[in-house]
């Protein structure tokens, strides 16, 4: 094991709560779009719907909503890939 592993491996023995944050890239080996690349939502004129918007008004719900629906389709079929899994088993490892 490299020193960086042991250095993570000794952090999160240490930590009874961790939060991983990652990046939409996470799932493209997954054949998921990642929002702002050269496929992804973004690139096709979406715009990101902002928490006041979506809490400020009953039609921008439902547009969200009605997109995400209609985006699910996309989602669906698609598996977890290996990043996914590790994440999972460092969940189940507690």
């Amino acid at each position: 094991q490299t020193h960086a592993t042991n250095q993570l491996l000794a952090f999160l023995q240490t930590h009874d709560s961790i939060l991983v944050i990652t990046g939409a890239g996470l799932s493209t080996e997954s054949g998921i779009p990642d929002y702002r690349g050269s496929n992804g939502s973004y690139q096709k004129g979406h715009q990101p719907m902002v928490h006041d918007q979506f809490m400020g008004s009953e039609a921008s719900r439902q547009r969200y909503w009605g997109r995400s629906l209609v985006g699910w389709r996309a989602f669906s079929g698609k598996e977890p890939n290996r990043g996914h899994l590790a994440l999972m088993e460092l969940e189940r490892m507690g």
